[in-house]
C-alpha cells in the first residue's frame, strides 16, 4: 500500500505541475525510474518529465476518487472542512473502481467538490473552467465564489473561517497595498495577496443580487428582531440538518431570549421555540434585522 500510495502521490503531483505549465525534473521525483518503468511517465529529453496517455489517466483516476471522498464528506457526514483534504488523501489510495463509482452515484455525479474544483468524469474528462481570480475583479464588482483552494492548508483555514466558500457571494469593496478588502458572509474582511489568489468567482446569475445588508446571526444585539436569510455553505451534512431541524431556515423570524454565563451560548427564540446555539454555528447563519414595524 505504501508503494501505490507514493507512486499515485508522485502522478497527481506531476499532473498537476504539468497543468500549471510547470515543470518537473526526473530528479526532483523520487520515484520518477518507477513512473517511466511503469510506461506512466516519459523522460521528455532535456531531464524533465511528461506524463504518457496512461499516465494522465491514471492521475485523473485518483484525483477524481480524492474530490469524490471530499464531496461526500462535505455532504454526508459531520467532519470539518479542514479535516476533508487529509481525510481524502488517506481514503483515495484505498478505493478501487466500483467504490468510486458507487460513491459518485450515492451523491448524483457532481461535476465540482466542495471547494469548487472540478471532478473528473469515469473517463477522463474534467468539467469546463469557471470564473477567474478575485484579484482580477473591479472595485465594487460583487460576485459569486466559485472555488476555494485548500492548499495551502494555513491560508485555506483563514478563507474558510471569514465564511469564504462556494456559492456564498461577496462584493469588492477596495484595494491596495494592504490587501484587498470585501464584504463577504455577512461581515468585511481584508485578504492578503496570497489569500486572494486562492479565490476564484464567477459573476451573479441573472436573478440574483447583492445584498449588503445581510449580517451574521453574532452580529445581532439584545432588542432586535431578524429573519433568517442562509446557512453558509460550509454547514454540511448532520450539522446543517441539526439547524433546520431546530427551524433555522430562511424567512424565520428570531430574537435573542437570553444568553448564558460569560455571554455563550445564546439562546434564541424561533418558531416559537427556545434554541441555543454556539458563537461558531452563529457565525454561519445569515441574517437581515427587521425594522419595528415589520417585527410587531
Amino acid at each position: 500500500m505504501a508503494e501505490r500510495e507514493q507512486l499515485e502521490d508522485a502522478l497527481k503531483l506531476l499532473y498537476d505541475a504539468l497543468d500549471s505549465g510547470e515543470t518537473v525534473r526526473s530528479a526532483d521525483l523520487p520515484v520518477s525510474a518507477e513512473l517511466v518503468a511503469a510506461e506512466l511517465a516519459r523522460d521528455a529529453g532535456d531531464g524533465t518529465l511528461a506524463l504518457t496517455d496512461a499516465g494522465r489517466e491514471y492521475a485523473l483516476q485518483v484525483i477524481r476518487a480524492h474530490r469524490l471522498y471530499e464531496t461526500y464528506l462535505a455532504h454526508r457526514t459531520g467532519h470539518p472542512a479542514d479535516e476533508w483534504h487529509r481525510q481524502a488523501h488517506a481514503v483515495e489510495h484505498t478505493l478501487d473502481a466500483e467504490a468510486v463509482e458507487d460513491i459518485a452515484r450515492a451523491l448524483g455525479d457532481p461535476l465540482y467538490d466542495p471547494h469548487g474544483d472540478p471532478i473528473p468524469t469515469a473517463d477522463g474528462q474534467l468539467p469546463p473552467p469557471r470564473g477567474c481570480g478575485l484579484s482580477e475583479r473591479p472595485v465594487g464588482w460583487a460576485g459569486r465564489i466559485i472555488h476555494v483552494e485548500d492548499e495551502p492548508p494555513e491560508l485555506y483555514q483563514v478563507l474558510a473561517q471569514a465564511g469564504f466558500a462556494p456559492d456564498v457571494r461577496l462584493r469588492i469593496e477596495a484595494t491596495g497595498t494592504d490587501g484587498t478588502t470585501v464584504r463577504v458572509a455577512g461581515h468585511t474582511v481584508t485578504l492578503s495577496a496570497g489569500q486572494a489568489a486562492l479565490v476564484q468567482c464567477d459573476g451573479l446569475r441573472p436573478d440574483e443580487v447583492f445584498d449588503a445588508s445581510v449580517i451574521r446571526l453574532r452580529d445581532l444585539r439584545e432588542g432586535e428582531t431578524a429573519e433568517v436569510v442562509s446557512i453558509s455553505p460550509l454547514v454540511r451534512g448532520l450539522a446543517r440538518s441539526r439547524l433546520l431541524d431546530l427551524g433555522v431556515v430562511p424567512g424565520s423570524v428570531l430574537t435573542i431570549a437570553l444568553r448564558g454565563p460569560g455571554g455563550q451560548p445564546v439562546a434564541y427564540l424561533i418558531r416559537g421555540a427556545t434554541i441555543a446555539l454556539r458563537e461558531e454555528q452563529t457565525e454561519r447563519i445569515m441574517i437581515r434585522r427587521r425594522a419595528a414595524s415589520e417585527a410587531a
